[in-house]
């Protein structure tokens, strides 16, 4: 016999209906919660090198770690950067995508470090490499040299990045422009994720193609390679071209990298001349500096 219960004075209703009910309502409260706690978990990014090809003993080169929940995507591996995921204390299976910006080596060169541990370490899960159109043709002749015996013990898809692409890894959208770097193929690259914008500039001059794809960035990761002065054109950026650069862009933190020696030495100078341009948080990057988005 269906049970009944009284919900109000004038109706009546089967108290299977209303069980059922509440494991919609808890259903549905289950995944509210779901969606407000994964809304407040931030993006992690972290400074691994923010230096150039010139010697420092306090930078390596280029490396970015932004870590997203339960894995991580890499931004450029250049030397000394495989040191500082492991000097981090950084979990390197967690690393699902690299994103190689161009194969200048301040950029790339740790690479074959990285495989190399995975390797000895049996990693069995995919790993996603995406960079410009030589991407492939670097990949197979740095294994043909140096791994012949990995290359295929390793589960490693390698992707050349169109210009404009979006890239899903997870959650998060990945997008890309051309930069000017002399004559390199260079790309900038954006992260979107749950309503968080990261943008990296990699190796450029002034661009217009990367200061529309910063737009709306909350952090715009830029290299200040050159102070202001006699400079050769379409290369690098200057301390006053990127404050312009982020007038137009209005980010709400800037964080510089990829910068010299000559910089570094000049960074009180270098900063005040961009903060005078802008309201955003100005900061210049540090190896194994930290931040959440």
């Amino acid at each position: 016999m269906q049970e009944w219960s009284e919900t109000s004075a004038y109706s009546l209703t089967p108290s299977s209906m209303l069980s059922n009910q509440r494991s919609l309502d808890t259903e549905w409260k289950d995944s509210f919660t779901v969606l407000l706690l994964s809304s407040l978990i931030d993006m992690k990014v972290t400074m691994l090198g923010t230096g150039t090809t010139y010697p420092d003993p306090d930078r390596v080169q280029s490396g970015i770690l932004i870590e997203l929940d339960d894995e991580s995507v890499l931004f450029d591996i250049g030397a000394g950067v495989y040191h500082r995921l492991t000097q981090a204390g950084l979990n390197l299976k967690s690393i699902s995508s690299i994103f190689i910006t161009h194969f200048h080596i301040d950029h790339c060169s740790d690479f074959l470090m990285l495989c190399q541990n995975l390797w000895l370490d049996n990693h069995d899960k995919p790993m996603n490499i995406y960079g410009p159109q030589a991407i492939e043709q670097w990949y197979r002749g740095l294994f043909d040299i140096a791994f012949p015996y990995a290359q295929d013990r390793l589960l490693i898809n390698v992707r050349a990045l169109k210009e404009t692409e979006a890239v899903h890894v997870g959650e998060a959208i990945i997008s890309n422009t051309p930069t000017i770097h002399g004559t390199m193929e260079t790309r900038a690259l954006r992260i979107d994720w749950r309503g968080r914008v990261l943008v990296y500039s990699s190796d450029t001059a002034p661009c217009r193609d990367v200061i529309d794809l910063a737009k709306s960035a909350d952090v715009l990761i830029h290299e200040c390679n050159w102070l202001d002065g006699p400079n050769p054109e379409g290369v690098h950026t200057t301390p006053s071209q990127l404050a312009e650069i982020v007038e137009e862009i209005a980010p709400k933190k800037l964080v510089l990298t990829h910068v010299s020696p000559d910089v570094v030495s000049n960074k009180k100078k270098v900063l005040d001349i961009i903060r005078r341009r802008t309201d955003a948080e100005v900061v210049m990057g540090e190896d194994l500096m930290s931040f959440e988005i």
